[in-house]
Formats: structure tokens, C-alpha cells, sequence
């Protein structure tokens, strides 16, 4: 486990970002070079709004494929930060070579198709405005199932492998947040995809004068909000629990800390839900 795409996490605050980069990209190529491509398009489409002026639904047509390119490169990046820890051998094993493909996949699949219809001036959810545009939101939303199946995926092959290399406070809050991306995730996308009104509860129509970047409606309830708790699960979670690593946390204490932390980040998603259904903002 001392090998450049396994490194020894005895110390993980003494592991460097380069030696983290390539252990990263060692893990998962796939996956690496999928999500830091999408990162880099991301930074080119943030800024074409300053040359194209064009607006959908209130806001630039270059935000949606945008948030999309850094969402779904973030969540390539993540998975294979996660199969660092992985041993070996488990890399080259069929299902998690599987998960891999099953993800670039998808996650490119969906993001192409939101770049070129913003590259139109179109709406790419909900569009069903031709039996083309109805079939590729259909894809869509198979897509983004599998997509987001690859989390529970992962987390259960980490929680079965005896020899993950994470200490194992951490390894619970991976596993802990990949299965929460998954069922909130994809529960709230579903509900969200196949609502009549779109993201928008109680008669918004607009993201115009919403919430800085992420644009979530102020004057009315928004679907998306409880979309984002729930598919970032996966960031959060590990995120705390390597808090409570780096801050030396006895074990016993920062195993009941993560799983109030899960049941925290649940209450937070139901409640934001629950607000959006009642068409009142998350932040007025």
C-alpha cells in the first residue's frame, strides 16, 4: 500500500497535493481525466456570458451547462478520490471497471447534451417540445439514475473491502454520504424531473434575481435545493469526517458524530423539500 496510487495514509496531513493529484489520477484514469476536462470547459463557459448576451429563463444561457460541467466533473473527480484507498486489486476487477464507464458515460452524455442546447439558446429539462427533445430528456433521466447508482455502487465496495485503507471513521462518512447521494440524490432528481412546473413552486417562472451563482428563486419555492443537499452527500460527509480525523477525535466519539452529521444532512433535505412544496425560498 505504499505504492504511488496507494500511499501510506498513516499521516494523511503529511501527504502532499501532488502526491494526492497522482494517486488520484493513478486510481481512476477515466474518471481523472473526464472530470478535470469538464473543470477546465467550465472556466471557458463562465466566461462566454461576458461576450454573449443571450438569456434563458432570466438568466444567462451559459449558466446551466456551466453548473453542469462542475458538478459532474467535481462528482468524476470524487469517485476517484475515493478509489484511492482502494487496494489493488479491486481496481481491476469488473464491476468497479464497470462503475467507471458506466459513469463517464452518463455523466458526459448529459453534459454534452445541456452544453449544446444551451450553445442554442434551449431548454434541455423539460423540453419535450418534439418527440427528439422528449426522447433525449428521457435519456437524460435514465442517464442520470446510472449515474448516480455509481455512488451506491461504490459505497458498496468499500464497505465491503476489509482492507480500505482510509482510517475507518472516514471510510464510514464515504460510505455514509455516497449512499445519501444516492437515494436523496436521485429520489429528489426524480421528483424534480417529473414536476409539471419545473424546478419552480408557487408560480415562479424565473431564475432571474435569485440566490448568487446557483440562482435558486427567492420569491418561491425551488426543487433544486433539496436536489443539492441530497447529491452532495457525498461531499459533505467525507468532508466531516476527515475534519474529525485531522482534529484526532477518538474514534467511538467521531463514529456517533458522523452518523448525527447523516441524520443532520437528511432532516436539512427533508426540510428544504418540504419549504420548496410549500413555494417558500430557501432564502427570501
Amino acid at each position: 500500500m505504499t505504492s504511488l496510487s496507494h500511499p501510506n495514509y498513516s499521516n494523511l496531513n503529511a501527504l502532499t497535493s501532488v502526491r494526492w493529484l497522482n494517486a488520484v489520477r493513478l486510481s481512476s484514469p477515466p474518471l481523472f481525466w473526464a472530470g478535470l476536462s469538464l473543470l477546465a470547459i467550465s472556466l471557458i463557459c463562465a466566461a462566454l456570458p461576458l461576450v454573449d448576451d443571450r438569456v434563458f429563463q432570466g438568466v444567462s444561457v451559459w449558466l446551466k451547462p456551466w453548473k453542469f460541467q462542475v458538478s459532474v466533473g467535481f462528482y468524476f473527480l470524487t469517485l476517484a478520490l475515493f478509489m484511492v484507498f482502494l487496494p489493488k486489486g479491486a481496481l481491476s476487477r469488473l464491476p468497479v471497471r464497470a462503475l467507471v464507464w458506466v459513469s463517464v458515460s452518463c455523466g458526459l452524455f448529459e453534459v454534452i447534451y445541456v452544453s449544446l442546447q444551451g450553445v442554442r439558446g434551449l431548454g434541455s429539462h423539460y423540453n419535450t417540445g418534439t418527440p427528439f427533445y422528449a426522447l433525449m430528456y428521457a435519456l437524460m433521466g435514465l442517464g442520470a439514475v446510472f449515474l448516480t447508482s455509481a455512488s451506491l455502487a461504490l459505497a458498496v465496495v468499500i464497505g465491503r473491502s476489509d482492507d480500505y485503507a482510509a482510517p475507518s471513521v472516514l471510510k464510514l462518512s464515504i460510505v455514509l454520504g455516497l449512499t445519501l447521494t444516492f437515494f436523496l440524490g436521485t429520489g429528489f432528481g426524480v421528483y424534480l424531473g417529473g414536476n409539471p412546473g419545473g424546478h419552480w413552486v408557487g408560480g415562479v417562472l424565473s431564475d432571474a434575481g435569485g440566490l448568487p451563482v446557483l440562482h435558486w428563486s427567492r420569491t418561491g419555492g425551488d426543487l433544486r435545493v433539496a436536489h443539492f443537499f441530497g447529491i452532495h452527500g457525498m461531499h459533505f460527509l467525507p468532508a466531516f469526517g476527515a475534519l474529525l480525523v485531522a482534529l484526532r477525535v477518538r474514534a467511538t466519539v467521531a463514529r456517533v458524530a458522523v452518523w448525527c452529521f447523516a441524520a443532520l444532512l437528511v432532516a436539512v433535505s427533508m426540510w428544504s423539500f418540504v419549504h420548496a412544496l410549500n413555494g417558500r425560498p430557501f432564502i427570501a
